[in-house]
């Protein structure tokens, strides 16, 4: 009787889950289709793009004072010791710019691309529109920089990369943690708070067909590359920069587990602190 009753309860607290998870899903795929505005790709991909400078440019007359010198072009440096984020902008500019492609590649799918122009266009709007962030910068204290374009571009032709080759896509994630640093608090420019980001790329066991639904499959390799004291705003005394290893639990194989496409694409590009063990590999 007992077994009956368990039976029963696991039967109805599956069904309950799968519509539960189906209403999730219907809500979430209904407001992506109204962000879409149109299902025409050349016409949305202009609306998109003007929607994200808006953004950027908003952001940049607010935060980075565009506008306040006269275009100028700078050499930065990449991840020296006495650069000004320890080389944290450039992760966060690869990163920034995968994203982007990634979020663009995905919009233009969903308007009737294939896979692969999807991913092509994704690739160039995302790199178009972070060289369009670059020129504002060059009207900015900051200046035009040939490095930081260098790695948009690396951020770029890697989301292209993976979207296009869904194998590849398997097995490799490129996300951000992030918990805003102290010195933060009071700046308001978390597009810039490098001391409370890492970047890294996760490699998941789940990628393997014959492990895929496995304990196994619950676990991936990360490495991943932050610094930390190098903004002005830091109240830590000495500055830092790492390269980490760590081994942790794949919420990205949780979350396609768990068919709740919001939270898949969530942790695809998102890691929560507290997850994962690591250890530093190279630090100074």
């Amino acid at each position: 009787m007992r077994v009956a009753i368990y039976l029963l309860s696991l039967i109805i607290t599956s069904l309950l889950h799968a519509q539960w998870t189906a209403n999730i899903n219907s809500s979430s795929k209904t407001m992506s289709d109204y962000t879409l505005i149109t299902k025409d790709p050349i016409t949305g991909l202009v609306v998109d793009h003007l929607a994200v400078d808006v953004l950027i440019a908003a952001w940049g007359l607010k935060y980075w004072k565009w506008g306040e010198k006269s275009f100028h072009i700078t050499r930065e440096d990449w991840f020296e010791k006495d650069s000004d984020t320890g080389g944290s902008d450039k992760t966060g500019h690869f990163y920034m710019t995968y994203l982007l492609s990634r979020i663009m590649a995905s919009r233009m799918e969903d308007r009737g691309w294939s896979l692969e122009e999807a991913s092509l266009a994704g690739s160039l709007s995302g790199m178009l529109a972070m060289t369009l962030l670059e020129v504002g910068d060059g009207t900015s204290a900051y200046g035009f920089s040939k490095e930081d374009l260098l790695a948009d571009a690396l951020g770029a032709g890697m989301a292209y990369l993976l979207r296009a080759n869904p194998r590849a896509d398997d097995f490799i994630d490129i996300r951000l943690e992030y918990l805003p640093s102290s010195g933060y608090l009071s700046d308001g420019d978390n597009t810039t708070d490098y001391s409370g980001m890492k970047h890294l790329a996760a490699f998941k066991v789940a990628g393997f067909e014959s492990l895929k639904n496995t304990y196994w499959s619950l676990i991936e390799l990360q490495v991943g590359y932050y610094s930390r004291g190098f903004r002005s705003y830091d109240t830590t005394a000495d500055s830092s920069q790492h390269i980490y290893a760590g081994i942790g639990i794949s919420l990205s194989n949780l979350a396609q587990r768990s068919e709740i496409n919001i939270l898949k694409n969530l942790f695809e590009f998102y890691q929560p602190g507290h997850t994962y063990v690591e250890t530093d590999i190279w630090s100074r």
